[in-house]
């Protein structure tokens, strides 16, 4: 994926009728240009003949901007249900972050399918994750069946020719570097099950971003331009 001309990497791709269940991501703050911008997302798809016109998508993460605008991409499109009196909703501020050379804040990351063919989200800040919304079945021709493509990683985008921080800014070589963690997949039965083997992946220059094999914990660092 490339946004803006600028230098991006989206994943591993992972293709699959199983659902993503819980990922556990490090959370970085930096002081962007006003053109620039950084995040980590996971993509939940049903891609079916690879026609952009019928894909379904969910899209989750967290972001950073230069103009220091903080929300959610789409929440002004109906659809999403939030759960009542949860303190945390799509698009709130993230107070606590992470220091590449102190302590890292986590975020993790629970999206299943439930038996009514609802997207649970499920969110906790270096806590157990609990129910925070749902997008129901109704608003998906094929997503509400089925999800066959999960995307994660990071990525970037600016407008000029200075290299924007991915990540914590390290490549993932570094012991500073940013990492999602405790990959877990769930099938159709319910049974959940870690991703421990590696999978294809999308950098348009390793040298500058890159991303690390997945381990058998579940685990792969990414980032740059930082060595």
């Amino acid at each position: 994926m490339v946004m803006n001309g600028s230098n991006t990497i989206a994943q591993p791709k992972y293709k699959d009728t199983s659902q993503l269940d819980a990922v556990t991501s490090d959370v970085y703050g930096f002081p962007l240009r006003q053109d620039e911008r950084s995040g980590m997302f996971i993509q939940i798809n049903n891609i079916g003949d690879q026609r952009i016109s019928i894909r379904n998508s969910v899209t989750f993460g967290w972001h950073r901007d230069g103009q220091e605008r903080t929300g959610c991409y789409n929440l002004q499109c109906p659809g999403y249900v939030p759960e009542p009196n949860k303190p945390t909703v799509p698009g709130i501020a993230i107070d606590a972050v992470s220091d590449p050379d102190g302590v890292k804040r986590t975020i993790i990351f629970k999206v299943f399918k439930d038996s009514a063919g609802d997207w649970l989200m499920r969110i906790g800040f270096d806590s157990r994750p609990y129910l925070i919304g749902r997008f129901p079945k109704s608003l998906f021709t094929s997503l509400g069946d089925k999800a066959d493509n999960i995307r994660l990683g990071g990525f970037v985008a600016t407008r000029t020719t200075q290299m924007a921080p991915m990540g914590s800014g390290f490549l993932p070589d570094n012991a500073k570097s940013a990492s999602l963690s405790n990959i877990q997949l769930i099938d159709q039965n319910g049974k959940t099950s870690k991703l421990d083997r590696d999978q294809p992946a999308d950098m348009n220059d390793r040298n500058i971003y890159s991303v690390s094999p997945i381990s058998v914990e579940g685990k792969f660092t990414y980032g740059g331009p930082l060595k």
